[in-house]
Formats: C-alpha cells, structure tokens, sequence
C-alpha cells in the first residue's frame, strides 16, 4: 500500500512539471514593436500548471491544478488529502471544475480512498460540489464525497468538506 501511494506521488509530481513547461508563444517567438498587453497579462495571470495547498475543517492536502482553458474557466485538479476527523481517510480525488474565472462547479471522483477505520478498506467516492476562486491565489472548495459501495455507505457514510485552497 505504502509503495503505491509513492508511486502515485512520483507520477503525479512528473506529470505536473510535464504540464508546466509550455512552449514559447508566436508573441515570445516574433520579437515585435507592437505588444499586445491584454494577451501578455492573460497568459501570465492564469499559468497552466501550478500547486496547491488546502486546508479545511477536517482534512489537509496537496494537489496540482492543471489549467485546461485560456483564462481560468475549465481545470482540473488531483490531490492528495488527508481527513483528520471521525475516521482517517487518505484520498486522491480527480476533480474538474467548470464555471468562469471564479464560481465553479466540481465534479470528479477519488482515485483511492484508503480508510482507517476497525475494518480497512478501499473504495472509490464520487464527487460533486462548488468552488469560488478569489483572483490567483486563494480559492475556497465546498465538497460532498458519496461513496460508492453500500458497504462504505454504511460503515463510513458521505463526507461534507469545506476548504480554504491556496495556489501556488
């Protein structure tokens, strides 16, 4: 179990820096006399790929965002979390949001979602829930995990989150 989280970690991390080395635009190409501000100002205010930080009432992570439209409307994210209250979850949810540049809806799904509970198990969550960015950096997430087996949904149940993202 220990070897798979690290392996995700390691992927993950490449997978972020392979996303954040975007070729040279034709502006950057083409040196000109004429500059064109307003795209300069959009491609440096959203970059492609970044990192995130989150914190909530009961769980903490790390996560990339990887930014799939020209402004901030369509991203997704992929994180690692770990749930600190009632039962201790290690998840990894896959989350796209699409809205504008900042109200968003989430949906997405977990990955791996590793209990911690008397019984040990893992099951995979559905998700679904809202996202207000507030310019580039802080952002808060309000999201609704549902498991997907009954078994999970009996032993565990939902789980409702609320979190203060910062991107970095």
């Amino acid at each position: 179990m220990k070897k798979s989280i690290i392996f995700l970690v390691i992927l993950f991390l490449s997978a972020t820096f392979c996303f954040a080395d975007e070729p040279p635009t034709i502006m950057e190409e083409q040196p000109s006399q004429v500059i064109d501000t307003s795209m300069k100002a959009a491609g440096s205010k959203w970059p492609r790929a970044a990192f995130l930080l989150h914190a909530g009432l009961i769980d903490i992570g790390l996560g990339a965002k990887i930014r799939f439209s020209h402004a901030n409307g369509i991203y997704m994210t992929i994180d690692l979390r770990y749930q600190i209250f009632q039962f201790q979850y290690i998840r990894i949810p896959v989350l796209v949001y699409f809205g504008g540049n900042h109200v968003h809806f989430i949906t997405g799904h977990t990955i791996l979602n590793a209990v911690n509970a008397p019984i040990d198990y893992v099951s995979v969550e559905l998700a679904v829930g809202l996202n207000i960015d507030f310019g580039k950096h802080w952002g808060i997430d309000i999201l609704w995990f549902n498991p997907t087996t009954q078994e999970a949904y009996d032993y565990v149940g939902p789980s409702l989150l609320l979190d203060v993202r910062f991107v970095f």
